[in-house]
């Protein structure tokens, strides 16, 4: 039987070493062709790397691929391409973590609900230990209002199948044609080019797009133009969507009712940032998807992803 030796650099702040390593044994008994290193560093990885079949990591620049030519794959629990670039050979498979979607949802709804109930105001009720009941007569249904949805891939998917219980109208949004099969929890599914006529409808206008060279800025103020001044603007993809400046100035200037914002042009966001200021804006620090179960969910995809490559 061939064995694979696999290189596990994926150190992180939500999960404890104790635990990685106990998932880490798991996947070995599960896959018995594979040897599982952990590594701690940059250099105890590219020590490792010349003998090194598997890569999991969180970041993998271009140039580390000429140091491991025995490499197959790698495999990172991001679902954003920025930290982990694709092999530029074309030989060694890439593989991104796909289960973000069903968790990104979730979070999307609460944004979304934060809004529509103005629950910011009933926060600022409880501090002030006042009694006010009639705003929540203003506050909005979902069930009556339109939802679109840039960047309809597996994650605004995914946004779409926990909205459209709730009864909104959904638009979908991406570069290529609908499909009747994959786009059955949208009401329509147009190209980018078509956007601005439903930005003039929407109530909700949600950012879930990669962060690559077609996207870049690709949100404008041309687009902020076209939302009606009562609806919201949500980024839960990457921030490079859309200028800072431009959101400020839509922001400042009312064209917006306000924005649930979970990633940045610049992360951490600076403390000089505008964005702080403004009570109609509620700031996630890149936390969409963490859950406690995220892990669990990504070493449940690899070992599906590694199976195919790994003999059992």
């Amino acid at each position: 039987m061939r064995r694979f030796k696999l290189i596990a650099d994926i150190d992180n702040d939500f999960t404890s070493a104790e635990r990685m390593t106990a998932r880490l044994k798991e996947l070995a008994r599960a896959l018995p062709g594979l040897d599982v290193v952990e590594v701690h560093s940059a250099a105890e990885r590219d020590r490792e790397l010349p003998t090194a079949h598997l890569v999991v990591t969180w970041t993998f620049p271009a140039e580390l691929y000429a140091k491991g030519p025995s490499l197959v794959a790698v495999l990172t629990p991001s679902a954003g391409r920025e930290r982990v670039a694709a092999d530029p050979s074309g030989k060694v498979r890439t593989f991104y973590g796909g289960f973000h979607g069903i968790l990104m949802a979730e979070t999307l709804l609460a944004l979304i609900l934060y809004f529509n109930r103005q629950l910011w105001r009933a926060v600022e009720n409880q501090r002030s230990r006042g009694w006010e009941r009639a705003f929540f007569f203003e506050a909005p249904r979902l069930a009556r209002e339109h939802v679109v949805i840039i960047g309809f891939g597996r994650i605004g998917r995914h946004c779409a199948r926990v909205l459209k219980p709730l009864g909104p109208r959904i638009t979908g949004v991406r570069r290529s044609a609908a499909d009747p099969v994959l786009d059955r929890d949208a009401d329509e599914v147009v190209t980018f080019e078509e956007v601005l006529p439903r930005l003039k409808a929407a109530d909700h206008v949600v950012c879930v797009l990669p962060s690559d060279t077609g996207t870049d800025r690709i949100f404008t103020r041309d687009h902020f133009r076209s939302m009606k001044k009562s609806a919201i603007f949500y980024n839960l993809g990457r921030g490079n969507c859309c200028a800072e400046d431009d959101l400020v100035w839509a922001l400042e200037s009312g064209t917006i009712k306000g924005a649930g914002l979970d990633v940045f042009e610049k992360e951490p966001l600076p403390a000089s940032s505008r964005l702080w200021g403004f009570p109609n804006v509620l700031i996630l620090p890149h936390a969409s998807p963490l859950y406690p179960d995220f892990m669990d969910l990504f070493f449940e995809e690899l070992r599906e992803r590694l199976a195919s490559i790994v003999p059992a």
